[in-house]
């Protein structure tokens, strides 16, 4: 866990915050410095700090730098300089996230020193929190200093705020991503250490603050399209079945964990590229934690089994529209996801075919018939070749994007593995991994014929 500290002329506070922090299991403290002339980066890296120098002003600027260099862990927590939050507190806001499994854990201030938070920057506060609410239907009561995010879902949720506005970016898009879990934890808050506030101490500033963060709360809150990926976690026997018939349990569980890194590498830049939200709907909560761990994507588990009940959950998510997208094409373009997008913006429902008769990508407006919807995925001949003709017709000839191959035999790996040789970077963990294994399996799988992808259509 790393602890992300902005600071702009903290001396009296910042050795104790950076000690607090140690000690409750940062293993290590960022301090992101604006520029101090008090001697707060001597006094931060004396307490065992790291001083990141950010010459650029904003507190949002400060976080965003933190969390760059912050890079490679697992969970990234953000503090105040001030003194004014407990930084031993950070531990119960760490067991929150390991025992609830949340994307973002909140200090709730309930514990209020008097005096530590005007009336006015109080008001401000309860004001935000009310238009979160409303906006999200979730449940929040605080935009707090002291904050603990999942790296991945700090990725994912993609905060661009470069003032005070940036918490509450977080918080409202955290609370409108349909994968997203945010709770909240009850700390103390006490008066400043030393220095001066740069906004709440004074109305003027406070309520200048109030306006731009009822406005990123707007913002921050619409709902967004949403790229959800359709995959199980690598199991010996749960997973790419077919190919595993071709070429060993190993060997397609290793195929299979390499495919998921580059899908939810590729997904996640198409998706920002394309400014979507992004998630990942598995069989079971043992798969989301898994696909998660491969993919760096907020992962659902689905209500009930089976491939169209899992297409069928995803189109109800609340979105304006959903796109789900099959795993196990590794070199599908990123700009078909763009395809997609704009196929929505002119019809309701749009299809990626597969070679196989299957598909590799379907996407729906949130407005499209529940009907045409369950006739598509519950309906569909699951398993058969037919597939793709069946949800064409159940959902009045969507619009269609340009075919591309999936990977479910060992003839469509060994035709994987002559593209890659071309172009590794095209999906390079799998690149990597048949390097490892020193190429493609050395004879086609049974008959060798294309066949049905199950894994998506």
């Amino acid at each position: 866990m790393a602890a992300v500290v902005p600071t702009w002329n903290e001396a009296a506070a910042i050795g104790g915050v950076v000690r607090g922090l140690r000690a409750s299991g940062a293993c290590c403290v960022l301090v992101v410095d604006a520029g101090s002339t008090d001697g707060t980066c001597a006094a931060a890296h004396a307490a065992g700090a790291t001083v990141v120098t950010e010459p650029r002003r904003g507190y949002g600027r400060a976080c965003l730098t933190g969390a760059a260099v912050a890079a490679g862990h697992d969970l990234v927590a953000f503090l105040d300089g001030d003194g004014s939050c407990d930084p031993c507190e950070l531990a119960a806001l760490e067991c929150a996230a390991l025992r609830t499994g949340a994307d973002l854990v909140l200090g709730r201030r309930t514990r209020v020193e008097p005096g530590a938070m005007p009336w006015h920057a109080a008001l401000g506060n309860r004001m935000v929190a009310a238009a979160l609410r409303a906006r999200s239907g979730r449940e929040v009561h605080d935009l707090p200093p002291l904050k603990l995010v999942r790296a991945d879902a700090l990725a994912a949720l993609r905060p661009r705020d470069v003032g005070y506005g940036w918490t509450v970016e977080l918080v409202g898009r955290a609370l409108a991503h349909p994968a997203m879990r945010v709770v909240e934890v009850p700390v103390g808050f006490a008066a400043r250490a030393g220095g001066e506030s740069k906004v709440s101490g004074r109305l003027g500033p406070s309520a200048r603050a109030a306006r731009a963060m009822l406005a990123q709360a707007h913002a921050a809150t619409r709902r967004r399209g949403l790229a959800v990926l359709i995959a199980k976690a690598p199991r010996d026997g749960h997973a790419k079945t077919r190919l595993a018939a071709d070429m060993g349990r190993a060997a397609a569980t290793g195929f299979w964990t390499a495919c998921l890194r580059d899908a939810g590498a590729r997904l996640r830049r198409a998706a920002a590229d394309a400014g979507l939200d992004v998630a990942a709907m598995t069989p079971s909560a043992e798969d989301a934690a898994e696909v998660r761990r491969l993919t760096g994507l907020p992962a659902l588990a689905q209500r009930r089994p089976g491939l169209g009940q899992a297409l069928l959950e995803v189109s109800e998510l609340p979105a304006p529209f959903t796109i789900a997208v099959s795993a196990d094409t590794p070199t599908l373009p990123e700009g078909t996801l763009r395809a997609a997008v704009a196929a929505l913006a002119r019809r309701g429902a749009v299809l990626g075919p597969g070679m196989d008769g299957g598909y590799y990508l379907v996407g729906l407006r949130r407005d499209y018939p529940e009907g045409r919807r369950r006739r598509a995925f519950l309906e569909a001949p699951m398993g058969t070749s037919d597939v793709l003709a069946h949800t064409r017709a159940a959902l009045g000839e969507p619009a269609l994007l340009t075919p591309w191959p999936d990977v479910d035999t060992a003839s469509e790996l060994r035709a994987l593995a002559e593209d890659l040789a071309a172009d590794p970077d095209a999906a390079p963990a799998v690149a990597a991994w048949l390097r490892e294994r020193g190429g493609p399996p050395p004879q086609i799988g049974q008959s060798g014929e294309t066949r049905y992808n199950p894994d998506l259509g």
